[in-house]
């Protein structure tokens, strides 16, 4: 790929099976709050919004993206600024339209292509891997990233993020590896002098993973 893929397409993308395709059994309770929290990250790399005291601002609702139209115009709806969580909590009541515009933004680049799905009176469209090459590049280039070290803002926020999508597990099968991948993590954050909005972007993530866990412990209940 020429141009580079926006987040929330790439965690999604990486989220996929590349053999028996659909959502990963590990990610799949957390992908719809991670594409969330990725989109706002996307939308703030394009200077769309920026973060004041961990709470979003609006700065142009103008955008080619239909998808990012769509969440800039429910910010714009609002009289003041709130939080990345708060909007997370808010955009999920949209996850349906949100997955289905990524799935339809990465079919267009031919990464993945839909498998219509029915179980009983459920229909579904099951997304599998096209291009696995770019899936793997993406995945060495991760491994790059967190043992050689990156300062890029976009690189880091994206990194943020990998932990509560369950990317980790993905990428580092060895339990080992995996563990001394978040050591390296946390050590990037701490030697890295970052944003503010980077600052965020990690807030978001554990965020994230206190929605999932949340979310967890509902349906647990729910079932007992």
């Amino acid at each position: 790929m020429d141009q580079p893929i926006p987040l929330a397409q790439k965690i999604y993308f990486l989220g996929i099976h590349p053999e028996k395709g659909g959502i990963r059994s590990g990610s799949v309770s957390a992908m719809h709050f991670v594409v969330i929290g990725t989109l706002l990250m996307d939308l703030y790399l394009q200077k769309k919004i920026k973060f004041e005291g961990k709470r979003v601002i609006l700065l142009s609702t103008k955008s080619d993206n239909e998808l990012h139209r769509f969440v800039l115009g429910k910010m714009n709806q609002v009289k003041s600024p709130k939080k990345i969580s708060t909007w997370i909590s808010k955009l999920n009541y949209s996850q349906k339209f949100i997955r289905s515009q990524v799935q339809k933004e990465l079919v267009a680049k031919r990464l993945i292509r839909l498998e219509e799905k029915q179980f009983l009176f459920f229909k579904w469209k099951k997304p599998v891997v096209l291009n696995k090459q770019v899936m793997y590049r993406m995945i060495s280039e991760i491994d790059n990233q967190i043992f050689k070290g990156t300062s890029a803002e976009d690189e880091m926020i994206f990194l943020s993020f990998l932990e509560p999508a369950a990317i980790l597990r993905i990428i580092y099968h060895d339990r080992r590896k995996r563990k001394q991948a978040r050591e390296r993590l946390k050590e990037m954050r701490i030697k890295n002098s970052v944003s503010g909005a980077v600052a965020d972007a990690i807030a978001a993530s554990q965020a994230i993973a206190a929605s999932v866990a949340a979310s967890a412990a509902a349906t647990a209940a729910a079932r007992s």
